[in-house]
């Protein structure tokens, strides 16, 4: 089964409804809720999208998401060493640098987001999920 990360961006377009990204949001996360593809996310990713959550809705609601993330996802490990690499790193951005390192331990091939600029394209492919729902359909 194909392993893809996903962004905190998808998860907030799926769970706000913002349009028109929440619809190959939806689509992604029906392939990850019928074990068609495998979705990970780190422990930043979901402490971000809890975050912005609080925001848009409340604590409750937030939380009530991070519980159901244990069934949905596959919470890969935010490590010692990946951090060092992330500091390292060679992106704009130290969270981005995060991503990808999770990803390339894991042996992910996708990063899944809507901000693929603040990526420097290297081992992984970065995605919108438009794009890779796109790609799926061509692999079947």
């Amino acid at each position: 089964m194909e392993k893809i990360y996903i962004d905190c961006n998808i998860i907030i377009d799926w769970l706000t409804d913002r349009e028109p990204f929440s619809f190959y949001a939806d689509e992604l996360f029906s392939l990850i809720e019928s074990d068609q593809i495998e979705g990970c996310v780190s422990p930043l990713v979901l402490a971000n999208t809890y975050y912005l959550l609080t925001k848009h809705f409340n604590k409750k609601i937030a939380y009530e998401f991070l519980k159901d993330c244990q069934q949905l996802f596959t919470i890969l490990d935010l490590s010692k060493d990946i951090t060092i690499q992330a500091i390292e790193g060679k992106y704009k951005d130290f969270e981005d640098d995060l991503h990808y390192y999770v990803a390339t331990k894991n042996k992910i091939k996708y990063i899944i987001t809507r901000n693929k600029k603040d990526f420097k394209i290297e081992k992984i492919k970065i995605l919108t999920a438009e794009e890779y729902l796109t790609h799926y359909k061509n692999m079947r």
